[in-house]
């Protein structure tokens, strides 16, 4: 049927950000050519003396028909109630030119929060499959805003999005940058979602405590790998902490590996010095950061080595990381937490 251009409306709820202009002048030229193909689909508009619309789908026929002053246009006229409109915007828009997932994902949303709708009920009215609709919603409501803005401005992908969805949203922009610097695939970004989670390394010393206490401290912390740095595996005052002896033993403890690192340990010409406060804390540190930099790469091999294995800690003999106590020196496994955070591959930190 004929209604008058003047009579309909834009929707009160919003189908795209902004009309395609290039799209307008396309529709206009074939307008000129060959007349209206297709008719506009509006609803009637309730409680108005004249007889007024709303358009569900063909916004962009309507801007071209005004814009070469046309009086009258095709239109089909549908009751519908809110949430029904809403979903043929959906349909019908994304049929005719395909919507911005952003644009389908508001939609969804207002579905979802304002009339109760889940991912099914959505699906049947917007001709799409539930996975499809909960991921456009997750693309509206779990992306930290500045993520949700790159998406919409077309700078990272929604396939991509999705994967940094997961993220808590306080996280969410460092991996962005982290994935476009490093030029990821959406696999590859999915890939190391759980290398980037694993952002804290905590650091023990067993002084003063049996196998199991360790294992229980360790456990309450969900460490997954525990990774001795002491130079030489062997315990003078705890024999059953040597080495061999905890190999065999961490075999019984299923949640937790163990791994022996000397070549990040300080051998005792230093320590027996430092402990006697021959040398001072600023001449260990030093020492200490130059013998881990080294060898080229090393300390990068280490780390990723500690980002793969699962939530590491860092174990050596002294009780406090920190002087403490009577303990009037640091452990150096402090100093290489501390390095292991000043160089960005974890975060935080946190002692037993």
């Amino acid at each position: 049927m004929k209604i008058s251009v003047g009579s309909i409306k834009l929707p009160n709820f919003q189908i795209r950000e902004e009309l395609d202009e290039e799209h307008v002048k396309e529709i206009r030229e074939s307008f000129k050519e060959d007349g209206q193909w297709n008719p506009i689909i509006v609803r009637p508009l309730n409680g108005t003396s004249d007889a007024e619309y709303e358009v569900i789908s063909g916004a962009h026929r309507l801007s071209a028909a005004r814009d070469l002053d046309w009086v009258e246009i095709d239109a089909i006229v549908k009751d519908l109630a809110d949430q029904e409109a809403r979903g043929l915007a959906i349909k019908t828009n994304r049929m005719q030119k395909e919507m911005k997932d952003e644009e389908v994902g508001e939609l969804c949303k207002e579905l979802y929060n304002d009339y109760g709708l889940d991912e099914e009920e959505i699906g049947e009215i917007t001709g799409m499959s539930p996975r499809t609709v909960q991921d456009k919603i997750t693309l509206v409501m779990d992306l930290a805003d500045p993520v949700y803005e790159l998406v919409k401005s077309g700078d990272l992908a929604a396939r991509k999005g999705l994967v940094v969805a997961t993220l808590p949203k306080e996280d969410q922009m460092r991996f962005v940058e982290m994935m476009q610097e490093e030029g990821w695939s959406r696999d590859e970004a999915r890939a190391q979602l759980d290398r980037f989670q694993n952002d804290t390394v905590v650091t023990v010393g067993y002084s003063g405590k049996d196998f199991d206490e360790l294992v229980d401290e360790l456990k309450a912390k969900d460490v997954e790998v525990l990774v001795d740095v002491r130079a030489s595996g062997e315990s003078m005052y705890k024999p059953n902490f040597n080495t061999d002896v905890l190999e065999n033993q961490f075999e019984n403890i299923d949640e937790i590996n163990y791994v022996h690192r000397p070549d990040f340990g300080v051998p005792q010409l230093m320590v027996e010095p430092y402990k006697e406060q021959a040398i001072g804390h600023k001449c260990f540190s030093d020492w200490y950061n130059w013998h881990i930099h080294s060898e080229e790469d090393k300390l990068e091999e280490f780390a990723d080595f500690l980002k793969n294995a699962g939530k590491p800690a860092l174990m050596c003999i002294e009780e406090f990381p920190e002087p403490e106590g009577d303990q009037h020196h640091y452990c150096h496994r402090h100093h290489l937490a501390n390095e292991l955070i000043d160089e960005d591959y974890f975060r935080h930190r946190q002692d037993i």
